[in-house]
């Protein structure tokens, strides 16, 4: 004797099949998706919003790595002022990644963040002194840099600045002291 199932019945046993929910979505129409909305995110979205998808293009995560898209999320997030941006451009910049390797620019974007305590920035702008690497070397102005970038933080300034003090007079040392405090002075009275 054959037995009969309702047509229902088996309509119902494969729907639960994956596929009778409709289209499932391949990888890369999953990450095109989410690359549309982080786009319209970054477009009409805040500095971070920005700097974060510049992130994802350096980084190639979701997005394709391109190092030209990143400089340009950065770049207009760093001019709304957003501190960690214009710190990739400084490093950006310093390599050669994404636009020319230009010195100057990096020491400027550098120069930006860190007027906003980034401690980063102050080590890179540290090492820019330190190698006279678009500025003149200048030690006295690479200690104070690597010490501000260890009093906020950032443990290579530390190290650097110590094996730096190394070949320095007494008289660069306190120098360069004196520089850390009045640039503490000074970023305390613009806050």
């Amino acid at each position: 004797m054959t037995t009969r199932f309702p047509l229902f019945i088996v309509a119902t046993a494969l729907c639960v099949l994956p596929a009778c929910g409709g289209h499932r979505p391949t990888p890369q129409e999953e990450r095109a998706a989410e690359t549309d909305k982080l786009l319209q995110g970054a477009e009409q979205g805040t500095a971070e919003d920005k700097y974060n998808l510049g992130m994802r293009y350096e980084r190639g995560m979701v997005v394709p790595q391109d190092y030209r898209e990143a400089v340009r999320w950065y770049r207009l997030s760093a001019m709304q002022g957003y501190p960690n941006a214009q710190y990739k451009l400084c490093e950006m910049s310093d390599r050669g990644q994404g636009l020319p390797q230009d010195y100057q620019e990096a020491f400027r974007w550098c120069s930006l963040a860190a007027d906003q305590d980034h401690a980063g920035a102050m080590f890179t702008l540290g090492r820019l002194y330190h190698t006279g690497h678009g500025v003149a070397p200048d030690v006295v102005r690479a200690h104070m840099w690597y010490n501000l970038a260890a009093a906020n933080g950032y443990d290579d300034g530390k190290k650097w600045r110590d094996r730096l003090a190394e070949n320095m007079t007494s008289a660069q040392i306190a120098e360069a002291q004196k520089l850390a405090r009045e640039w503490n002075v000074k970023m305390s009275l613009r806050n």
